[in-house]
């Protein structure tokens, strides 16, 4: 479904300058099909910012449930009903003939809310990462956004069977990877490894665990971190692999056990490799 998506350069507008993440990601997936993924979980990660009709006094991020009582401007964009995001709010002045209301919002948040009924431009003629987004890739975003599921910190103690995770794509480990370099100044160290709790019970649960130890920096906005996180993971799987998201002490008998089987994952900045 997300192949259905044109990643082609719009080489009639007047800003080609490659600017943010999304912008990045969108140049892979233009190179490579295979890479479309990465950009969709850009796309999730980022703040986007859309035209709504409502009078809406903070232009600033706004939370999810206030997000859905606003109600959106659509435009008719090659010969379809679109909604507009742009990833900065620099990006849509300059798309913008007049001023107009507007918020903004994580982009999995937006997903969240909208199931398909339209088609969706991203930075319309005014950046490298100017596309439309068919309604039924949007539905399938918008399954994706759904399913991501809660995190949260496995604690250390007995009756936890730690292991070699199981044989992981290479894709999507250097999804993972590659979130893992935005975020070097927040996280200290990453290791996935394969984690039973009670594993002598017949029921025990053996999980895809990404165990993280956070910098002193990352430690104020450890939750969002390990969302973040989270939404990269269901990206880069497709939704077909169970993955959670531990936030560890790094001195932690789980950390320490991790280390010694898990597959650990550098943390570079991928930006000096461009």
């Amino acid at each position: 479904m997300a192949e259905d998506t044109n990643f082609e350069r719009d080489d009639s507008m007047s800003h080609p300058t490659i600017e943010t993440a999304l912008d990045l990601a969108f140049e892979r997936a233009r190179s490579d099909e295979d890479d479309s993924g990465a950009f969709y979980d850009a796309l999730f990660a980022a703040t986007v910012f859309m035209p709504i009709r409502n009078a809406y006094d903070d232009s600033g991020e706004t939370s999810e449930s206030e997000a859905q009582s606003i109600e959106p401007l659509v435009w008719e964009v090659e010969g379809g009903e679109t909604l507009l995001l742009f990833d900065t709010e620099e990006r849509l002045a300059r798309w913008a003939t007049e001023p107009m209301n507007y918020i903004g919002l994580p982009g999995s948040t937006f997903f969240k809310m909208f199931q398909g009924e339209l088609q969706v431009a991203v930075n319309l003629a005014v950046a490298p990462s100017s596309v439309m987004i068919p309604a039924e890739v949007v539905s399938w975003l918008h399954e994706r956004a759904e399913g991501i599921v809660e995190t949260e910190e496995v604690p250390a103690g007995s009756g936890m069977d730690v292991t070699a995770p199981p044989e992981l794509a290479p894709e999507a480990i250097g999804r993972i990877t590659a979130k893992l370099a935005g975020l070097r100044r927040e996280v200290h160290e990453a290791i996935i490894f394969s984690l039973a709790i009670d594993a002598e019970e017949d029921e025990a649960v053996r999980r895809v665990v990404l165990g993280v130890a956070l910098t002193v920096g990352g430690i104020e906005d450890a939750d969002s971190i390990a969302s973040s996180l989270a939404e990269t993971a269901m990206v880069a799987f497709d939704g077909k692999r169970a993955f959670e998201v531990a936030l560890l002490d790094p001195e932690s008998p789980l950390m320490n056990a991790a280390r010694n089987v898990g597959v650990k994952l550098p943390i570079v900045d991928l930006t000096s490799l461009h």
